[in-house]
Order: structure tokens, then sequence, then C-alpha cells
């Protein structure tokens, strides 16, 4: 039982230098280079469709009105009685369906739901001079008559509105084109709600008359304005505009690194999509020198079905990785009360007899820290979705010591580990496979000046216990979206490589 207890608390302590060297590899470095690469966006036909379902939703989710003025009218009654029509205002409400784009359509059809019409002139009016000859005597007559505040009401059902329209891309810009505006109603589709009518006895009747005639024939009523309505309804369509250009930040976790999306240009592929061609600049804030690495595409698109993906040349992650792990720029510190296996450690004197006597002196509440770094260049190779890493990882081990930190022991952890990536569902996963490890340790001189020290350690028993912990683990990191345009952003879902090595992530939104 009692070997059992011993193997169970160092099993327990390698979790502590487990933890520092996945802290290493899960953690970012501190730089202040740059590196400036292309990338090439593929939006296939089917991103249309999210422009639809994401950016308009002024036209299918909202309820879309309009006030139209139209010009006033002359309309002549009776064969020879001019009318006067003046301030006419037609206005609507209703809900347009969502249309579906098929692969056959090159146009869109925004139908009316639930259309509400109400027609209103401020006024119908004559003045005209009537001439009758009766017996040879020719009498002129003048008709006066006029009808205000008339309001019609639409029945519902009555009606029909639509918008047709094609998505186009422009050279920065997505949105869609208005090709046509439909507009009409049936002849009865009209009630009279108000009007006030006043003027020679029985003539306000042929006004009445007059109005419904009007009313009743939507061709007749629409067709000289269907531009005006085109224009109207494309004003209201350009307020929601994808715009693709001006510079996006990408929302990453670390504050020193920062990382800009520019677009050079935008290309419309018609039946295929669209092409977005860019650059990215990633800034490393915290580097001994600004250099600038240059990165440019190889190869050709490579398209995943109707996914949008996004393009990066094949040394992207290698140099990304080179910087953030640049030497003597980088440090990440940690409490031992945060890792579960040094505080089982510190808990059990009779563990720390066998492995670590030195911190039978030190009570068993006490908080080490651990300070993690590397002075030297960490060798980083390989491309795409697998890399090569090696070099030395250093942790010194600070102890307190009246009420401050003093450094207390330090560490050096050669290693060389072969890392595979896989990316789904906007994580990026990182097998370390089975590193190649070991594990020297070293007091610290100060603190063996100052202290009668047992300098007893084991070594041998925490490597072999590391590399067993160590073998198979997994580093996951949840990657920023794709900011695509404003109010638009795209997932990465998954990552490929293409036959000459780019790397390629498949997004969706």
């Amino acid at each position: 039982m009692m070997g059992q207890t011993m193997t169970n608390q160092r099993s327990n302590f390698t979790k502590l230098v487990l933890s520092a060297l996945v802290t290493l590899l899960s953690s970012h470095g501190f730089a202040k280079s740059q590196i400036k690469t292309e990338y090439e966006l593929v939006l296939p036909k089917q991103f249309q469709q999210n422009l639809i379902n994401q950016k308009w939703t002024s036209f299918v989710n909202k309820e879309f009105s309009k006030n139209w003025q139209f010009p006033n009218q002359v309309v002549v009654a009776q064969g020879e009685i001019p009318v006067q029509i003046n301030d006419i205002f037609l206005q609507i409400k209703t809900q347009l369906k969502k249309p579906a784009l098929q692969d056959s359509k090159t146009a869109l059809e925004l139908s009316s739901m639930n259309l509400q019409a109400l027609l209103t002139i401020g006024e119908v009016s004559v003045d005209h001079i009537v001439e009758r000859e009766v017996g040879g005597i020719v009498g002129r007559f003048r008709l006066q008559a006029q009808c205000k505040q008339v309001q019609l009401q639409m029945k519902a059902g009555a009606g029909d509105f639509a918008v047709i329209l094609t998505p186009n891309v422009g050279s920065s810009t997505a949105g869609g084109e208005i090709q046509s505006v439909r507009l009409g109603w049936a002849p009865d589709a009209w009630v009279v709600a108000s009007m006030q009518c006043a003027g020679a006895q029985g003539f306000d009747a042929i006004l009445k008359e007059e109005i419904q005639k009007m009313a009743q024939d939507s061709e007749s009523f629409v067709a000289p304005h269907k531009e005006f309505l085109r224009a109207s309804v494309q004003a209201e369509l350009d307020k929601v505009q994808f715009d693709f250009s001006g510079s996006k930040q990408l929302v990453i976790s670390r504050p020193d690194i920062k990382v800009t999306m520019t677009v050079d240009q935008l290309k419309d592929l018609g039946s295929s999509g669209a092409k977005v061609s860019g650059h990215f600049l990633v800034d490393f804030n915290r580097a001994p020198n600004s250099d600038v690495k240059v990165l440019t595409l190889s190869g050709e698109s490579s398209s995943n079905g109707g996914l949008a993906s996004l393009r990066l040349p094949k040394d992207f992650l290698k140099e990304v990785m080179k910087r953030a792990y640049a030497p003597n720029t980088w440090m990440h510190q940690f409490n031992s009360d945060k890792i579960s296996g040094f505080v089982s450690l510190m808990r059990s004197r009779f563990l720390q007899f066998f492995v670590w006597p030195e911190l039978m002196k030190y009570p068993k509440t006490s908080v080490f820290r651990f300070d993690v770094y590397s002075n030297k260049n960490l060798n980083i190779q390989g491309q795409g979705l697998s890399y090569q890493m090696q070099g030395n990882i250093y942790t010194q081990m600070q102890s307190p010591q009246n009420g401050k930190l003093a450094p207390f022991m330090d560490f050096t952890v050669p290693m060389k580990a072969n890392i595979k990536l896989q990316v789904q569902n906007g994580v990026v996963t990182a097998d370390l496979g089975t590193p190649a490890l070991s594990l020297n340790a070293q007091w610290n001189q100060n603190y063996l000046a100052k202290n009668r020290v047992s300098k007893s350690f084991s070594s041998s028993t925490i490597q072999s216990r590391i590399i067993e912990a160590i073998t198979g683990q997994k580093i996951t990191t949840v990657l920023p979206s794709i900011p695509v345009a404003d109010g638009l952003a795209l997932k990465v879902k998954s990552a490929r490589v293409t036959g000459s090595q780019d790397l390629v992530l498949d997004l969706s939104n």
C-alpha cells in the first residue's frame, strides 16, 4: 500500500513539469517583427445566399415600408372634361419572403407577404368651361367641383409587390442590383376610406368615378413610374452592401500580436462565386528587431465543394511560430498552487522525503513560482500541418523566503517532438506524439550559498513519469474568425494542404 501511495504521488508530481511543457507549447512568444503574407479567399456561389441570410435583414426579416409620391395627373372625363389629380401618395407595408439561390437562377425574386397599401390623394378637381348650342344659341357653362382628403384602403390579399434582383460583386463591395419592381392589384382592390367632395350638383359623382378608374387600372398607374420605383428600392438596398475595403482586425487572445487583414482585389467569378485577394500583416510587438518577412502564394486555388476557403503560403505557420518562440523575448509565469501535482506533493512529507527532501523545510501551504522561458532558438521545421520542434526549455523555480521570492532550483528540458496539427470546427489540435526529452536539474548557487541543502532529487524517476504522462497529449486552441466584411465573419471549419503544400482553411458561417 505504501509503495502504491508513493507511485501515485510521483505520478501527480509529473503533472508539474508536464504543465510547464504544455504551457510553453500553448502560450505565445513576445516579438516585434512583421510577417506580410498573401492570402486568397474563395467565396462560392452559396456565399451569395449568405449575403441574403445575414446582411439583407432589412428586406427579409423586418417590415419593408415605403411612401411614394407620384406626379400629378390629368385625366379626361366624359370625353372632354379634364380632371386634375394632385398630391398622389401610395404607402405600402409588407414583409418580403427570403428567396433561395438556385444554381440555374441568375436573378432572385423577393415577393411580398401580407401587403398593406393606402392610396392618398390631396385633391381631385375640375374647373372647365363647357359650350353647348341650343336652338342656334351657344351657351357657356362653368363646371367646378373638387374632392379632398381622398383615402383608399387596399383589401387584404388584393395586391402584389415583388423585387427582382441579382447579387453583384464589385472591386471592393458585394450587394444586390435591383432589376425591376413589380407592383399591382386587382380591379376591385380598393375601398374608399374617406372622401370630401363639393361643387356642381351631381358632378362630384363624376370625380368619384374617375378616382375609381385610376385606382382600378394598376398597370396604367404603375407602368410610367417603374424606373422611379426601381431606383427607390435600390437606394434602400445600397444601405446594406458588404464593404470589403479597409483593414480589419482579427480578434485573438494575445495582446502583443496584432493581425490585420487587408483586401487588394475582389473578383466576381460568375457561377463559381467570388475571389478575394489580399494580405495579412502579423505584427509581433515585442521583438528585439524589426525584420519583415514577405510570403507569397504558390500553386493554384483549391476549392472544397460549397465551402468558402482561405489559402495561405506553406511557410506561414512556421514563420509565425519562429517569431512567437524567439529567444529571450518571452516568459510565462505560473504559481505552484495552480498545479494539482505540486499541491499534492506539498501535502505529503512522506513523498517529499524520497523525491525532494528540501521541500520539507517549507510549510505545506507555501506557494512557489515557475518562470518558463528559452534563451536560445527553438529549431522549428516543417510546413502545412506537420512540424518538428527541437530545443531547450528552461524553468527557474523560485521559493518564498522572508516574504519574498528567491531563486531556488533550475530545470533544463531538452526536447524533440513531431507535432501534427488538425483543425475541426474552429479548434486547432496539436498532437505531440511521443516526444524525446530529458530532465536536467540544478540548484541555484545563491540558494546553496545561503542555505544548508539536501541536494537529493530523483531526476530519473520524474523524467520517466514526464515522458509517460506527455505521450499522446494534445493541445487545443480556438482559432479566430475571419472578418470578411463588417457584420460578416467566417469560422474555420477544417484545414488541409494543396499539392504545393499551401495551407487551406475551409470556412463556414
